[in-house]
């Protein structure tokens, strides 16, 4: 099915690091308005390297390109992980 393609093939896939793959998924995720999603994809990025303010800088550049609301939510899923996680504040 398309979820197994999805995190099985596509994901196995090593053209693009996987950091670089999650913050493209954020961007994608964060344009298209979906918090739900985007809220695994966070924690993905987080789980593979990323940094809590690369995900966030890769918010607000996209912000340009799918609007401030879509931006605004982003950044609270963002938010929410972090606390879940146990990594908000963030430090610095």
């Amino acid at each position: 099915d398309l979820s197994h393609y999805l995190t099985g093939k596509m994901y196995a896939r090593d053209q693009l690091p996987h950091q670089t793959r999650q913050l493209d998924t954020v961007a994608a995720l964060t344009v298209r308005a979906r918090p739900e999603e985007l809220k695994l994809h966070n924690a993905a990025a987080l789980t593979v390297g990323c940094e809590p303010g690369e995900i966030a800088e890769t918010i607000f550049q996209t912000m340009i390109y799918g609007g401030v609301p879509a931006g605004n939510t982003a950044l609270k899923v963002l938010r929410t992980v972090l606390e879940e996680r146990g990594d908000w504040p963030i430090d610095g």
